[in-house]
């Protein structure tokens, strides 16, 4: 019996430590994996230069102007204003055309865009507008293109035909210039106003109430004027002084780039 027992006791100790020692590995493996499920994934966070980037193409994207890049971003763009001595300040040289794209490149400074200013000051939309201005305006070679009314030339020289006519003669006009640039945005806006205006206010009413028919996009800016008195102190001789280019130049931006 001895004999028998002194091995059967060697078998169930080994028996026993392979038990044990499957069971501490066990252990061991529960323990790894509760550690590795504990630890936080952290998440990549773009870079500060991505996040940057990001900005600049926020700001392209505000306003009007905004849009018109992102729909092509490699197309160079040239901005020609065309209007009539109103767009020169009675103070200085510096009219709000000027000072709207000043402030535009400093807001967009990741794309380069030219501009130019035709100005005319004795021309109206019923004389020889289209003679004498489109051969300028198709060899300027806009990608955009703003266009004053000509109203206050129109009113100046106290031409014999009615309101109705005045609009028909930008209309064509308008009609004519996307002709001959197809590709190009067109953009129209009425003369500043001044103060004890009648026949004029007549021909802007015509025109805010049929624009919506012009080729282009309208942007009326008179609300941003003063009236009465105020509006004295912004213009001399039915024209804008500084002060009047800055409230035409802020009110057209406010279109423009969204500032």
């Amino acid at each position: 019996m001895k004999k028998i027992g002194f091995p059967l006791v060697i078998l169930f100790s080994i028996t026993g430590i392979i038990l044990s020692y499957m069971y501490d590995q066990q252990q061991i493996a529960e323990i790894a994996d509760e550690a590795t499920s504990s630890i936080p994934v952290e998440e990549t966070k773009p870079s500060e230069e991505i996040e940057d980037e990001s900005v600049v193409d926020e700001t392209v994207s505000l306003g009007w102007l905004g849009s018109h890049i992102d729909n092509d971003p490699s197309l160079s763009q040239k901005v020609v204003f065309v209007g009539s001595s109103s767009f020169t300040s009675t103070e200085s040289d510096h009219g709000w055309p000027n000072l709207v794209m000043e402030e535009t490149a400093h807001a967009i400074d990741t794309t380069t865009i030219d501009y130019e200013v035709l100005t005319y000051s004795g021309e109206t939309v019923s004389s020889s507008l289209i003679a004498d201005t489109a051969r300028d305006i198709t060899a300027a070679d806009p990608t955009v293109l703003i266009i004053e009314s000509f109203s206050l030339n129109d009113n100046q020289y106290y031409l014999p035909f009615t309101e109705q006519e005045s609009f028909d003669n930008l209309s064509l006009f308008l009609t004519h210039m996307e002709s001959e640039l197809p590709d190009t945005e067109i953009i129209v806006v009425p003369s500043n106003p001044f103060p004890n205006a009648l026949h004029y206010l007549e021909r802007k009413n015509v025109l805010d109430e049929q624009a919506s028919t012009l080729p282009g996009t309208y942007v009326d800016h008179w609300g941003a004027w003063p009236t009465g008195e105020g509006l004295e102190s912004v213009t001399q001789n039915l024209r804008p002084n500084d002060e009047g280019h800055e409230i035409w130049s802020e009110a057209f931006l406010e279109f423009f780039i969204d500032s």
